[in-house]
This record gives C-alpha cells, structure tokens and sequence, in this order.
C-alpha cells in the first residue's frame, strides 16, 4: 500500500499518469471517505476487542486480517484518492487548498469513526458480548466495505485508477 501511495504521489506531483486522472469530486470523496471512516472502524474495533481474544470465538488479529485481504484494494485506492486530490488542490489552489481539505476529510473521518465506535461500544468500555458480535461480523465478511453498496462502484473505478498509476 505504501509503494502505491508513494507511486501515486510522485505521479500527482509531475502531473504524470498512466490514463486520465479521477476528478476530484463530491462522490468520489464521499465514497473514499467512507472506506476510510470505514477502515478506522474495523481496525479500532479490533483495537479495543482484543483484549477478550480469550473469550472470543474468532481471533480479532485474524479476522482483521481477513477484513483487509478482502477489502484492501478499496480502502488502498480512497486512501490514495485522497493523496491525489489534495496534491490536485495544492496544484490548483496552494497549500491552504491542501490544508482546508484535510480539515473537511481527514479529520472528519477519524471523527466519524470515534463517534461510530462510541455507539456500538454505548458510550461506555467496550464488553465481550458486544466484541462477540462485532469481531464475527468483521471475519465473516458482514462489516466488509459491500455493507454500503452505492460506493462500490466509486471504489471499484478508483481501484482500477490506482493500478494504473506509474511514475514516468
């Protein structure tokens, strides 16, 4: 993932590309910033389950695992999106373009995901029965990024996006 941020950056940083870049725009960046908010989701939660591993019926390291084989292309590809359209803002607009979309993305994600963690953990210290429930989801594919079917489309097009993206 990092080889492929780091390719799409120096590509975005010459204006070099394989094909025509996405458009940076609204739907894009709402469906990258859902398997962002998404991807910080599920790792948190593991985060905070695997304290109970002994109590649960899957491993959260593994059914993390699992979560990102089957949904790393699409969260790699919005979190590359998000590497591209701030280096096309920063192109167009200067850093403070650059700036102000972090403010209006990243940070809102992370906020988004801590607000979503407190309410399945209600606002109180994470339990084993609602780990149970949640940690399942995650290995078996029921909190993969297909829970949002109208983003995948936008993921699956950034997905195919990113493997063309080559440093000239």
């Amino acid at each position: 993932m990092r080889a492929a941020l780091a390719a799409l950056l120096a590509a975005a940083a010459a204006g070099a590309w394989a094909q025509a870049p996405p458009e940076v725009n609204a739907k894009r960046t709402e469906a990258a910033g859902y398997a962002v908010t998404h991807g910080l989701l599920v790792t948190n939660l593991v985060k905070n389950c695997a304290r109970f591993r002994a109590e649960l019926e899957v491993d959260p390291e593994a059914a993390l695992a699992g979560w990102r084989e089957r949904n790393g292309a699409r969260l790699a590809a919005a979190q590359a999106y998000f590497v591209f359209a701030r280096a096309a803002l920063v192109r167009d607009g200067g850093e403070a373009a650059g700036a102000r979309f972090d403010r209006q993305t990243q940070d809102v994600f992370v906020d988004e995901a801590n607000n979503s963690l407190n309410e399945i953990f209600e606002h109180a210290s994470p339990q084993p029965w609602t780990c149970k429930r949640w940690v399942a989801a995650i290995a078996d594919g029921t909190a993969d990024l297909r829970w949002e079917p109208k983003y995948a489309p936008t993921l699956d097009e950034l997905v195919e996006f990113a493997k063309t993206v080559k440093p000239r």
